[in-house]
C-alpha cells in the first residue's frame, strides 16, 4: 500500500503536472514539425516521455522528476483509466470479433510469458545465477498489458526482492511501443506490397492530419455532448465526479477485502492485492454503470466525455512511464532485457499471424496489424497502426478492438494470478516459476480448445490460408 502513502507536498505534485504537461505539448509541437516523428507515425505522448527522460535528473538534469512520485502517479492513472472505460456506454453485441480478438490477446500474453521465463531460466542455469527470474514474467505486462499495469506489479514484486521491477516493467512498456511502431509501419509496408490491404493502396493515402497529429481542414470531431445544462454544473466536472466517486468507492472495497484478510492471516497477499486495485477499479464501475442503466440514470453519461477522460489519464500516464524509467538498472540488466524483448517481439507477430487468417472472416491484414500494434504496444498503437490500414475507422475493427480489449482483461484474470504464484505461494522458489510455467502453459491449451469447440477458429492448411490472403 505504499504507493498511497507516500508523502507529497502540493508543490511537487503542481510542478511535476506542469512539466509532463510541458513534455506533452513539445511532444506536439515536435510530431508537427518533426519529419522523422511523421513518417513513423510516433505518437505525442512517447516522444513526450522520452524527452522528460532525456532532460531529466538521469542524464541532463534540467528536471527534478522523481521515480518515486512518478510511479504513484502512474499507479492511479491505470485505475482511473479503467474506471472511465467501465462507466462508457457498454457493448450490446458481441459477436464473433470481440471475442476472437479477446482469446488471440490471451495467447499472445501466454505466448510473451512462456518466453520470458525460458530466456530468463536460460541466464539463471548459465552466466547470471542472481537473475530475479521474474523479469521474465514482466514482459506480457509491459508489452501486453502496458506501463501501468507493468509498473504496478513489478512494484509489487521488489516487496519479494526484485530489485527495480517496476522500473524494468515500465522499460518493456518503452521497447513494446518502439516495437509496435517501427516494426508495425515496416508490416504494413509489407502488407501494401503484398496486396493485403483491403482500403488503401499505399502510404500516401495516409492524411496530412494522421502524419501530422494536428487537424487544420475539415470540421473538426465531436469530442463530447452535454447531458446536464451548463447553468447548473459544467457536464465534464459532473463526468470527472463520477469518476472520483466510483475511485473513492474502490478504495474503500480494497481496504475492506484487504482488512479481512490480514484478520483471517492472510497478509501476504495484501500487496498483491493492492496491486490489482485497477482490476477492482473497473469491476466498481462496470457496476456502477449496470446500476445507472437499471435506474435509467445512465443518460447522464457521455461516451465521448468518459472517452476524452480515459484519453487524458493515458497520455499523462505514458509520459510518466517512460520518464521513470531507471536506466541504471537497464544497463545492468541490457543483455537478458534485449533477447527477451525480441524474442517476445517474433513471438506475439508469429501468433497473431497465425491466428489472423483462422478466426475471422474479413478484413485478415487489418485485424492483424490492430493487434500487433497493441499487443506489443497499447491500445493506442493499435488505433494509429489501424488508422494506416483503415482511414477513418471505416471498418469494424476498430469497435471490435476496443471491446475485446475489455474481454481480454477479465478473461486475462486467471493469468494475472499465475503470475503471483511463485512469490506467494512458493517462496519466490524457481520450482514455483517452473511450476507457474506449467500452468499458463495449461492454461493455453484449455484456452484453444475451448476456442476450437465454440467454433470461432478454423485449422485451415497452409494453402487455404494463401488463398484468403490474396483475395
Amino acid at each position: 500500500m505504499n504507493l498511497w502513502n507516500l508523502s507529497l507536498t502540493f508543490r511537487e505534485v503542481a510542478i511535476d503536472f506542469s512539466l509532463l504537461s510541458l513534455f506533452l505539448v513539445l511532444g506536439t509541437v515536435f510530431r508537427r514539425y518533426g519529419s522523422f516523428f511523421q513518417k513513423f507515425l510516433i505518437p505525442n505522448n512517447i516522444i513526450a516521455g522520452f524527452l522528460g527522460l532525456i532532460v531529466g535528473p538521469q542524464i541532463i538534469g534540467l528536471t527534478n522528476l522523481s521515480s518515486d512520485r512518478l510511479e504513484v502517479y502512474i499507479y492511479h492513472l491505470l485505475a482511473l483509466t479503467f474506471v472511465a472505460v467501465g462507466l462508457r456506454q457498454e457493448k450490446t453485441s458481441w459477436g464473433k470479433g470481440p471475442v476472437s480478438f479477446s482469446i488471440t490477446m490471451l495467447s499472445c500474453y501466454i505466448i510473451q510469458a512462456i518466453i520470458g521465463l525460458l530466456v530468463a531460466f536460460a541466464f539463471i542455469y548459465t552466466i547470471k545465477p542472481d537473475l530475479f527470474p521474474a523479469i521474465g514474467l514482466l514482459v506480457p505486462l509491459g508489452f501486453g498489458m502496458g506501463p501501468g499495469v507493468a509498473s504496478t506489479m513489478g512494484n509489487n514484486w521488489e516487496n519479494f526482492g526484485f530489485i527495480g521491477g517496476g522500473d524494468i516493467g515500465l522499460t518493456f512498456a518503452a521497447i513494446g511501443y518502439l516495437i509496435a511502431i517501427f516494426a508495425g509501419l515496416a508490416l504494413i509496408r509489407r502488407g501494401i506490397k503484398n496486396k493485403e490491404t483491403k482500403l488503401i493502396n499505399g502510404l500516401d493515402s495516409i492524411t496530412n492530419d494522421v502524419r501530422t497529429g494536428v487537424i487544420k481542414e475539415g470540421k473538426p470531431k465531436v469530442a463530447g455532448f452535454l447531458t446536464l445544462s451548463q447553468e447548473a454544473i459544467e457536464p465534464l466536472a459532473f463526468q470527472l465526479g463520477l469518476i472520483g466517486i466510483v475511485y473513492l468507492i474502490t478504495f474503500y472495497v480494497v481496504l475492506g477485502l484487504t482488512t479481512l484478510m490480514e484478520n483471517a492471516g492472510l497478509g501476504g497477499f495484501v500487496a498483491t492485492v493492492w496491486s490489482f486495485h485497477f482490476v477492482v477499479a473497473l469491476l466498481v464501475a462496470i457496476s456502477v454503470r449496470k446500476l445507472m442503466d437499471i435506474t435509467k440514470k445512465s443518460y447522464l453519461i457521455d461516451k465521448g466525455l468518459m472517452n476524452r477522460m480515459a484519453g487524458v489519464c493515458v497520455d499523462y500516464l505514458v509520459v510518466g512511464a517512460i520518464c521513470a524509467i531507471s536506466l541504471p538498472i537497464i544497463w545492468k540488466l541490457w543483455l537478458p532485457i534485449s533477447i527477451i524483448s525480441v524474442l517476445a517481439g517474433i513471438g506475439t507477430y508469429m501468433v497473431i499471424r497465425f491466428t489472423s487468417t483462422r478466426a475471422f472472416d474479413d478484413y485478415y491484414f487489418e485485424r492483424f496489424i490492430s493487434l500487433f500494434g497493441e499487443m506489443t504496444g497499447t491500445l493506442n498503437s493499435g488505433l494509429v497502426l489501424l488508422r494506416v490500414t483503415d482511414p477513418g475507422y471505416r471498418t469494424s475493427v476498430v469497435e471490435d478492438l476496443v471491446y475485446a480489449s475489455g474481454i481480454a482483461l477479465v478473461l486475462g484474470f486467471p493469468l494475472l494470478i499465475l503470475l503471483n504464484v511463485p512469490m506467494n505461494f512458493f517462496n519466490n522458489s524457481l520450482t514455483g516459476y517452473w511450476i507457474t510455467l506449467g500452468l499458463i502453459i495449461v492454461y493455453l491449451i484449455i484456452l484453444w480448445v475451448f476456442w476450437r469447440l465454440i467454433g470461432f477458429i478454423k485449422f485451415k492448411k497452409p494453402a487455404e490460408i494463401s488463398k484468403v490472403e490474396r483475395k
